[in-house]
């Protein structure tokens, strides 16, 4: 069922409420969850450091266990994962959105090696080099393309380097001359700016998704940089052949310069394949089996390319056959086309949505401007959030039909701060609201909230992953210690098999926030709330 807010009308509703007035409740009158599961949500260690909380964990790997690093003990690498997933099973199942139509996994896979072969013989890259001759950076919004170069290269030691669209020429510039990078693949809107860029820098061949103009091919013979089309990449890939490489788990596979709204990092994380398969079989574990994903899930993604979160979605929907589609990307810090975005969901129709909070917030205030003075949307929503209170996310009662329509979408959501948001989105779209806690260093998520806690307090991030674990330690210049009532206060640390191996070339900086057991100092504050679940409550 489409999500169309800007063809919705009164009009339409007034045709149902005949027999919207014969619907029955159909729900069911029990909570969806126990609340015994709500109350324990995390393991916690008998004994603690002064100055430090207990040591929190998910329940799923308890203490004495070891931290998850995968979902299955024959998959250690994400090749082994793509090969296991809808890649292989799948095949004729439909995998990237390419505009009009799906890409299907058969398609895509045959794709890989000529890709692979194409970057590495345009560039003479050394896979598994461990530095720059096995780089390739992407200078795009998330695309068919670009996926499809993510998987060609991690399933042959090759690594990426992904660069927000929307990052700034300043942070572009870091990043390339940061990590030395002799090959780029831009979309064509980027290829001025980039070609400005290179002067000075060790870039010397840049991929085009999509044409090349004349200009762009004037401007490239200038700054002595060899100017390819994608296409022409992925026809060079089928006359080489070169080796087979075996993957191990501690190979590099991405480095992470994020540019989100907060600051533009000036230091690039390096994530091994243990650190993203570990994060990956995380969320593979914890959602329940009635919510598990499955070859008729389509994700849908507004993230930056430089947001580890989206890659660890679109690897687990890979995993098991879904379908993946982009909408425009959205930075929060402007003012968002709502309607645009909106449209592209309402045509691709998504069951589970990746965002931010920016641009949910904006969809909050689009609905509630057209139809929160409504007194049957006022009606349905004092209604529904009285089920959301006895735990019951309802979907069929008669202001579902009356007003709300059945959208069955599970949301992830990042920074959720605003009180209402959560709530409003359970009961006007009758779907699942996850929040997250996200860092590059993390390999995505620290924690992410549960299924079916619906009255979870706003700033709540949910329990521990299973491949990680988290404590707070002290911070007396903050008067936050793990002494504080009613709740323990202090600085987030992580440790786990999903924290990151260490600053690209930065030795000083990665020692100031790893310490010599693998905790890793987040300079975020959080508290423990009384069911093991983390409030982030500001930074250091």
């Amino acid at each position: 069922m489409s999500f169309e807010l800007d063809t919705l009308s009164y009009t339409l509703l007034s045709t149902i409420v005949g027999a919207a007035a014969l619907l029955s409740v159909r729900n069911s009158k029990t909570p969806d969850i126990h609340p015994l599961l709500l109350n324990t949500q995390s393991d916690v260690s008998r004994l603690r450091h002064p100055e430090e909380s207990a040591i929190y964990r998910s329940r799923m790997y308890p203490m004495g266990t070891p931290l998850c690093s995968t979902f299955d003990r024959a998959i250690r690498t994400l090749p082994e994962l793509y090969k296991t997933s809808g890649l292989e099973k799948h095949t004729s199942s439909e995998f990237l959105s390419q505009g009009n139509g799906y890409a299907s996994y058969d398609s895509i896979n045959k794709r890989l090696g000529p890709v692979y072969q194409g970057l590495r013989a345009v560039a003479g890259l050394v896979p598994q080099s461990g530095n720059e001759n096995s780089f390739v950076g992407i200078y795009s919004t998330n695309s068919l393309y670009t996926v499809l170069t993510e998987i060609a290269c991690h399933s042959n030691g090759l690594v990426t380097v992904p660069i927000s669209s929307y990052a700034s020429s300043t942070h572009a510039s870091h990043v390339i001359q940061k990590t030395g990078l002799r090959l780029l693949i831009a979309q064509s809107e980027s290829v001025s700016r980039v070609l400005s860029l290179a002067k000075g820098t060790t870039l010397k061949h840049l991929i085009v998704i999509g044409q090349i103009s004349p200009e762009h091919k004037k401007q490239a013979d200038v700054a002595g940089i060899e100017l390819m089309t994608f296409e022409e990449v992925e026809a060079k890939g089928k006359t080489e052949t070169f080796e087979a490489v075996q993957v191990v788990s501690n190979d590099m596979a991405s480095i992470f310069f994020s540019s989100s709204t907060e600051k533009e990092s000036k230091n690039g994380v390096v994530l091994t394949h243990k650190n993203l398969l570990s994060n990956i079989s995380s969320y593979i574990l914890v959602v329940p089996p009635q919510q598990r994903m499955t070859t008729n899930d389509r994700l849908m993604l507004n993230l930056p390319i430089d947001n580890v979160f989206g890659h660890t979605l679109m690897a687990v929907v890979t995993l098991l056959g879904g379908s993946i589609a982009f909408a425009p990307e959205v930075n929060d810090t402007d003012t968002i086309d709502v309607s645009t975005s909106l449209s592209v969901i309402a045509k691709e129709k998504p069951t589970i949505l990746a965002s931010g909070s920016g641009f949910l917030n904006q969809v909050k205030q689009l609905i509630d401007s057209r139809y929160g003075q409504s007194f049957l949307f006022k009606r349905g929503y004092t209604i529904k959030k009285e089920y959301l209170d006895e735990s019951r996310l309802v979907n069929d009662c008669k202001y579902d039909m009356l007003v709300f329509r059945d959208i069955r979408q599970s949301l992830f959501g990042d920074d959720m701060t605003d009180a209402t948001l959560a709530t409003f989105l359970r009961i006007v779209l009758s779907t699942q609201v996850l929040q997250t806690f996200n860092l590059p260093e993390t390999s995505a998520s620290v924690t992410v909230s549960m299924f079916y806690d619906y009255n979870a307090v706003p700033e709540a991030k949910g329990a521990p992953l299973p491949c990680n674990e988290i404590k707070l330690i002290d911070v007396a210049e903050r008067s936050l210690t793990c002494e504080d009532k009613p709740n323990p206060r202090g600085e987030i640390w992580v440790r786990g098999n999903n924290v990151f191996k260490g600053y690209y070339k930065d030795n000083a900086a990665t020692t100031e926030v790893l310490d010599a057991d693998g905790w890793f100092m987040t300079g975020y504050l959080g508290e423990i709330l009384p069911n093991g679940t983390l409030k982030v409550i500001g930074r250091k």
